[in-house]
């Protein structure tokens, strides 16, 4: 053992080694892996310093259970605290792991429960008995200090374990010569282990919880928050009855007859084309009002020109959505990113313009133009009512805090949300219906503790974000299901893989679609692509290689179902991009594979754009860049130096920001292939 984490850990080994009594010990667990490591680390090195023959018992609560619902105190009494407190005369003199690190946030009470009957029962414990481990979340050891004070005040000492960088997976795998009893799981049983990786494919592995750890999981599969405040009102078109059904306006001849209601009407059909996600037919209509609007049709053009970019960005023809974008613009006497004088048009128009124009921009990677636009329509809609400022701030606070942290400020950020989560229960949608703000705005705040390296805060916001998130809004059904796999996700990052099992609902069958269909456009495919790319990176590092390969499959199908739905260009291609990226790692060494490699660079370095602003897109062309020097140097090609040069420069950028996996990425990328 190495570093703060060795030695904290180090520490701990060394007292146990000299103790031949009762003592308390606390051990505030990083993660459910920094546990499982230090319990390898009792085992192998105890009997090394002197103490051999020493017994275990590992008192877990989680192991045994198959669903994912918060604790019981009837569990905690019968796994935890009578194993303790009335052990079999055999284990008298045995430590005992009181293991609470993968208790989550609805477990909190009864932890605390837990601590204060421990507290009540402390004379139980004495002279005759063995030391006393518990290892548990730094938020839960504020817990057990109000719960159980006194108790709390007899321990011996505190240490903080952090994860070893080559520590053993699953620390019940290391036996060496101590014994280790796992009587808290369920008297006598052992619990499930995770499969081992294979050792040609621990460096892939490494690199694939790298790259998720370091592209955040809103980057990838919440781009309908980001867009929604520029698209609200094309999701609430409702107005016709059936957009698709033959109009009168498309006979010769009748437009020169009332060509203004005749333009109004195809506009509200080309509304519900866009709703429905018709772009190819919206964009065929818009295109045919277009060349029949009157010159001095400004508002008209300005708007037709608006939802013409809409539908062509949806198609993936960012280029061409700009021409139409910046054409509207100047209609109305705004230039993107600049000045100028507005001509007299409603405000309506003004923000529908500058709407499509934010987004078009955000799907080019333009996300400081996308910002100046969003700024200016919020200080443009600061005269109008209070519904209108109720409905539309909600919407935009959300956005602006996940394009910060696109843009690497994730300090600034963290200091947003907060405000955000103090907001209480708003409006979210002009329609007038619930939304559960600060349990969106709780997603959102895991995103950045995920990012900032916080993981046990991220895991926390998640669960108390599924707690609350009673009355999630109509337009995002689909966002408990994505809170749930998230949650997985961070677990899985955490060395939690147990919980991040049941979390996903294994066993499932990575073909069968039927039980995740949602009624949401978009929203209902995103969801399901999250959890089969989740479902493969678990298999990954359980080292079930072949499924992983089954779910990165399902997650691809599931990412073009996505993409024909369209609005939320560019979390899609980054999404795209991660899978892509987790395929190819699993795929030998081969001509193949390397030109897969190549084509990835090429799709990361058009991602990135010509501004490069997108950390997040950065994280993945500098991941690409460096499987293509993998793959390269294994090869012996002549050009995998160049590949992992472009990789370093590409990371550079990346450090210093307050993201840990960055800074790693820097350095990974920086050092020789």
């Amino acid at each position: 053992m190495t570093g703060a984490a060795g030695g904290e850990r180090s520490r701990l080994v060394r007292a146990l080694a000299l103790s031949r009594r009762f003592h308390l010990y606390l051990a505030r667990c990083a993660s459910p892996r920094a546990a499982d490591q230090l319990v390898a680390a009792l085992s192998d090195e105890l009997p090394r310093l002197g103490r051999t023959g020493a017994r275990f018992v590992r008192l877990e609560p989680y192991s045994a259970r198959t669903e994912d619902t918060p604790l019981t105190d009837g569990e905690l009494a019968d796994r935890v605290l009578l194993p303790l407190l009335d052990p079999p005369e055999e284990l008298r003199g045995a430590i005992h792991l009181v293991d609470a690190s993968r208790a989550t946030y609805a477990d909190t009470d009864a932890w605390a429960r837990f601590f204060s009957l421990w507290n009540e029962k402390r004379n139980v414990l004495g002279p005759s008995r063995g030391e006393v481990v518990v290892m548990l979340p730094a938020a839960l050891a504020l817990v057990f200090a109000a719960a159980a004070p006194d108790v709390w005040s007899i321990r011996s000492g505190e240490y903080v374990i952090d994860e070893g960088a080559s520590a053993t997976r699953g620390g019940l795998e290391a036996h060496a010569q101590g014994s280790i009893s796992s009587v808290g799981v369920a008297r006598g049983a052992s619990p499930s282990l995770p499969g081992t990786v294979p050792g040609s494919m621990r460096g892939h592995v490494d690199d694939a919880l790298l790259l998720l750890r370091a592209a955040s999981p809103l980057s990838l599969f919440g781009g309908d928050i980001v867009v929604r405040p520029w698209i609200d009102d094309v999701l609430a078109a409702r107005w016709a009855a059936d957009p698709m059904n033959s109009d009168a306006s498309q006979q010769p001849g009748l437009w020169g007859a009332a060509p203004s209601a005749l333009a109004q009407r195809d506009l509200r059909r080309a509304d519900d084309m866009l709703a429905a996600r018709c772009f190819d037919d919206a964009e065929e209509l818009l295109t045919h009002l277009l060349q029949c609007a009157a010159d001095d049709q400004t508002e008209l053009t300005a708007v037709a020109l608006s939802e013409l970019a809409i539908a062509i960005a949806a198609q993936d023809r960012a280029d061409a959505a700009a021409v139409h974008a910046s054409r509207a613009l100047s209609l109305i006497g705004a230039v993107a990113g600049g000045g100028g004088a507005w001509t007299a048009v409603s405000l309506h128009v003004t923000a529908w313009v500058m709407r499509a124009n934010a987004l078009v921009r955000w799907c080019l990677g333009h996300l400081e133009v996308a910002e100046q636009l969003d700024q200016r329509l919020a200080a443009a809609i600061e005269a109008p009512t209070e519904a209108v400022r109720r409905s539309y701030r909600p919407l935009v606070a959300r956005s602006r805090l996940l394009r910060l942290a696109e843009r690497g400020q994730i300090a600034t950020a963290r200091e947003q949300v907060r405000a955000l989560l103090d907001s209480g229960q708003h409006t979210g949608s002009p329609r007038n219906e619930p939304v559960a703000e600060v349990a969106i705005a709780r997603i959102i705040m895991a995103d950045l503790d995920f990012l900032s390296g916080n993981l046990d805060a991220s895991i926390r916001e998640l669960d108390q974000a599924r707690v609350e998130g009673t009355a999630w809004p109509e337009e995002h059904p689909s966002l408990p299901h994505r809170c749930e796999v998230a949650t997985a996700l961070v677990e899985i990052a955490r060395g939690n893989e147990e919980r991040a099992t049941k979390l996903l609902g294994r066993p499932r069958d990575p073909l069968d679609l039927s039980p995740w269909r949602q009624p949401e456009p978009e929203g209902g495919f995103r969801a399901e692509a999250f959890h089969a790319m989740t479902s493969g990176l678990l298999a990954m590092v359980t080292g079930d290689l072949a499924r992983a390969c089954v779910w990165f499959e399902s997650a691809r199908g599931f990412i073009d179902d996505w993409g024909r739905l369209g609005l939320d260009r560019r979390s899609r291609l980054r999404a795209q991009l991660v899978v892509e990226l987790l395929r190819t790692a699993l795929w030998p060494d081969g001509d193949r594979t390397e030109a897969a490699a190549r084509d990835l660079t090429g799709q990361a370095e058009a991602l990135l754009g010509d501004t490069a602003e997108d950390h997040v897109s950065r994280v993945l062309a500098v991941a690409a860049h460096r499987e293509l020097a993998r793959r390269l140097a294994s090869a012996g090609a002549g050009d995998a130096r160049f590949a992992a040069q472009r990789a370093a420069a590409l990371a550079r950028p990346l450090g210093g920001l307050g993201v840990p996996a960055w800074d790693e990425l820097l350095r990974a990328a920086a050092r020789p292939s």
